[in-house]
């Protein structure tokens, strides 16, 4: 009779024994663990933190749980499956002793729960440790000030251990079915599977290209920032079918041009490494496809945020040229009203204001097509070349910039981002303006005032009088009233503030103080508050990146110490026929080193291509977050490009010492 312990005695064993194995998958499923828990009681102390714009940042992170989760199932899953692939000579030696398949089945059972336990407990404690700290360097991030409570939330350890109870269920299930569905013979010879040459898929090859070429050609034909949202995700997809494919198939069929190439293949050195090539090419082409893939999204992942992150003081001058910001709608100047109010509601909180600007615009989303502008854009024929129009006074731009522009009546100053070149006069509803002058940039705050949007627009008119004159035309031609909506002149007033009083309760008061006497409020705005709001917004995007960038890096370092124990058990074989036939040490270590440096830094060289490509539409995408700072988007790039490529670099090399030491056992 079978003691009761024999077989979760017969686990650890194994455990024990296959701990090269074993151990990455272990810490592996720690990390993920620890990762998930920290995301989820990070955002319970968030929102009940009672930080402003908690709600939203909470929402921000919730966002990425389930998106953690399916990560960690991705990582534990294949962590797994690379374990029972190994195993599997093992399990078909247990079948010829003797051991039917429901034993074989409780001994996995017993393997998964060691791990499962210790994975869950570990990552849960090294989770709550590290979740305080997590949760400092977030409001950091974020420029909140927090008071430190050591404090463990419950809710977080229970969906973590639903969670992954789920997951490592899935995983035992998958395992008991991959045993009573095997051969214990072919079990037994499993390692000899696959050594077949394998056949060169052209016509998969060829879809890769196709795939690639689709997915490169639309990134790089995107125009404007409202194109490039859409259009991403497409151009993303398209890319990652086209580097499976293109490791699949075309780098198989690469290689056997390459051995048709008789000056080139037969050359001792060529001859060994395009053979090895082509079966590692084989049994490694979708980890590497996928290893590319992760690289791709840690690159893009990590320098999009840092720069929208980094980007943030840019943006607020942007949009703040002074400390307040207030717009209402008015035909005629509100300006003393502004003033009047802003000056008493100072005066109640012991504050002064100077500084004061003001002008009067009005803004038309358009059309700019080969007929010309269109202030009713609607359709698809138009929608590429949708941007903003935003008009003001010669008076009001002088004043605000300082700069001095020569207009005559029926002439208009304009600048414009459109690749289109202006015509001698623009056509702006039923009134024409010969353009007088055209300026290569404007202020900052201008541009921020129309949107954000990459196609725009600012014409400047001799009178407010033309203005007032444009907005009576749009009204009365207006085609769809409901879908255009009526137009008003905006004014926009901005002004410093100046005094030791209470900030916080004069700017929660601000509104009603200008309620009473302007009409037709619709922005009150300050500085202090929109930082507030920005760094918690970005703080948190940046935050969420860092934990996906940290779930990518365990996914891409567990794909490549797994392909390079794998690769070290074939290479064993490979390296002493290479002996036996006349080949001393050092050739056999340069053949195999040739050939693993290639395959190693083929997917790193591939995902620096795919971020250089999609290097312009991710400048347009950011432009929908207000981000126009190429410059910082590029160093952010290079910067996370070298950090990255040293990271990979590193662990090859500790993993390579562990591929060694299998090669020459």
């Amino acid at each position: 009779m079978v003691s009761r312990l024999f077989y979760p005695r017969m686990a650890a064993e194994n455990l024990r024994k296959n701990k090269s194995f074993y151990l990455p998958y272990l810490l592996s499923g720690i990390l993920v663990v620890s990762l998930y828990y920290m995301l989820s009681a990070i955002k319970i102390m968030v929102v009940e933190s009672g930080m402003k714009g908690a709600r939203s940042m909470g929402t921000i992170l919730q966002a990425s749980v389930p998106i953690c989760a399916f990560m960690a199932l991705v990582i534990l899953f294949y962590a797994n499956s690379f374990v029972m692939k190994r195993r599997k000579r093992e399990f078909g030696l247990y079948s010829i002793l003797g051991m039917e398949k429901r034993h074989i089945s409780l001994v996995m059972l017993w393997e998964v729960l060691y791990t499962a336990v210790l994975s869950m407990v570990l990552g849960i404690i090294c989770g709550a440790l590290f979740s305080q700290l997590m949760f400092l360097l977030f409001s950091k991030a974020a420029h909140f000030t927090v008071q430190l409570a050591f404090q463990i939330p419950v809710g977080p350890i229970w969906w973590t251990f639903v969670l992954f109870a789920v997951i490592f269920g899935l995983v035992l299930l998958y395992d008991i079915v991959s045993v009573f569905r095997s051969d214990p013979i072919m079990l037994l010879h499993s390692d000899k599977t696959g050594e077949r040459e394998p056949k060169a898929r052209w016509f998969l090859a060829g879809a890769g290209a196709l795939f690639l070429a689709g997915g490169y050609g639309l990134a790089l034909s995107v125009k404007s920032a409202q194109e490039a949202v859409g259009i991403f995700f497409l151009a993303v997809l398209l890319v990652v079918l086209a580097t499976y494919c293109l490791f699949i198939a075309g780098s198989i069929a690469m290689l056997k041009l390459l051995r048709k190439n008789g000056r080139f293949y037969y050359k001792p050195s060529n001859f060994i490494s395009v053979s090895g090539m082509i079966y590692r090419m084989k049994q490694n082409a979708v980890g590497l496809a996928t290893i590319c893939i992760l690289s791709t999204a840690v690159l893009v992942t990590l320098s999009s945020c840092f720069s929208l992150f980094l980007g943030e003081e840019d943006i607020l001058e942007s949009r703040f040229p002074r400390e307040v910001q207030v717009t209402c709608m008015d035909t005629k100047n509100p300006r003393p009203l502004l003033d009047q109010a802003a000056e008493e509601h100072a005066a109640r909180y012991g504050f002064s204001i100077k500084n004061e600007i003001g002008y009067s615009m009005v803004n038309f989303a358009i059309a700019y097509t080969e007929k010309g502008l269109n202030l009713f854009p609607k359709g698809s024929a138009d929608y590429n070349y949708i941007g903003l129009l935003s008009c003001i006074t010669k008076e009001y731009y002088e004043e605000y910039t300082g700069e001095s522009i020569s207009l005559q009546e029926g002439e208009a100053a304009v600048y414009s981002t459109y690749e289109q070149p202006l015509d001698a006069a623009i056509q702006i509803g039923e009134t024409s303006f010969s353009v007088a002058k055209t300026l290569d940039a404007i202020d900052a705050s201008l541009e921020y005032n129309q949107m954000g949007l990459e196609n725009r627009m600012l014409v400047i008119l001799p009178s407010l009088d033309d203005l007032e004159k444009i907005v009576a035309d749009y009204n009365r031609n207006n085609p769809d009233p409901e879908m255009f909506g009526e137009k008003y002149l905006q004014y926009y007033y901005y002004f410093d503030v100046e005094g030791e009083g209470d900030r916080e309760a004069y700017y929660n008061t601000m509104r009603d103080a200008f309620n009473e006497r302007v009409d037709r409020l619709s922005i009150v705005d300050n500085i202090d508050d929109a930082r507030q709001d920005f760094y918690g917004m970005y703080g948190s995007l940046l935050f969420v990146g860092i934990f996906l960038v940290l779930m990518f890096m365990i996914a891409t370092v567990l794909i490549i110490y797994y392909k390079q124990i794998t690769e070290g058990f074939d290479d064993n074989k490979r390296f002493h026929i290479m002996k036996n036939v006349g080949m001393s040490n050092s050739e056999i270590r340069k053949t195999i080193q040739k050939q693993v440096l290639m395959v190693f830094f083929l997917p790193l060289g591939l995902a620096f291509l795919h971020t250089a490509v999609a290097f312009p539409v991710l400048c347009k995408v950011l432009i929908a977050f207000n981000l126009y700072n190429t410059g910082l988007f590029f160093l952010c790039t290079l910067a996370t490009a070298v950090v990255f490529a040293l990271v990979y670099f590193i662990v090859y090399q500790i993993t390579a010492h562990a591929y060694y030491r299998i090669v020459q056992s």
